[in-house]
């Protein structure tokens, strides 16, 4: 299936990819280690510094999935029109000791997911849909692309959208993409005239 092409896609967020290029050698190893290490209830509640969302089926791991937001994008209004396409950010990791393969992804918020790039899962080595630095940002990484097409309605900050991931061995994994965090800062209202020279 052929890719249509994104408008604009979002700036990478270094202080994220950074969070997770360190962790992501040993993320194999604890993603079901919280099972039987005695956490206390306090820490186990405790919601990691990285954005987005994410869930576990089988052996696969999905994490920090979140709707991109477009490259200068001011924080109001639709982040994406009806009838557009959003390009999905998320970490995909096989913890298992044999691969697996991402076949399919639908969502309620488009007529179809569009999943293009490398779709083979190896033990231990992820997947990563986003840009090119936030590939890069994590080692031995490979790129896979996923994008919501044909929107049935505006995507806006606030909200959650389902999308659906189906691998060939670990089964369907279902989670809510919240919208990113804008990548420019909220402007409410105009400089004052001749502040941008240093006047008064």
């Amino acid at each position: 299936m052929s890719r249509a092409t994104s408008p604009r896609r979002s700036a990478t967020r270094p202080g994220a990819w950074k969070v997770l290029a360190a962790g992501t050698a040993a993320l194999g190893a604890l993603l079901l280690s919280g099972c039987g290490a005695g956490q206390l209830a306090q820490t186990s509640e405790q919601v990691a510094a990285v954005g987005g969302t994410g869930g576990v089926v089988g052996d696969v791991a999905v994490r920090n999935a979140e709707i991109a937001w477009p490259t200068g994008l001011a924080p109001t209004g639709a982040v994406y029109r009806k009838g557009g396409q959003a390009l999905v950010e998320m970490v995909i990791v096989n913890d298992g000791g044999a691969a697996d393969r991402l076949v399919s992804a639908s969502s309620a918020a488009g007529t179809q997911v569009v999943v293009t790039g490398e779709q083979t899962l190896a033990p231990q080595l992820p997947l990563v849909s986003g840009e090119e630095g936030d590939v890069a940002a994590i080692p031995g990484a490979k790129r896979v692309t996923v994008e919501i097409a044909g929107l049935r309605d505006d995507i806006v900050a606030g909200r959650t959208y389902p999308l659906t991931l189906v691998f060939e061995k670990a089964g369907p994994l279902t989670v809510d993409l919240p919208v990113a965090n804008p990548t420019t800062p909220r402007q409410d209202e105009a400089p004052a005239e001749g502040a941008a020279e240093g006047g008064h």
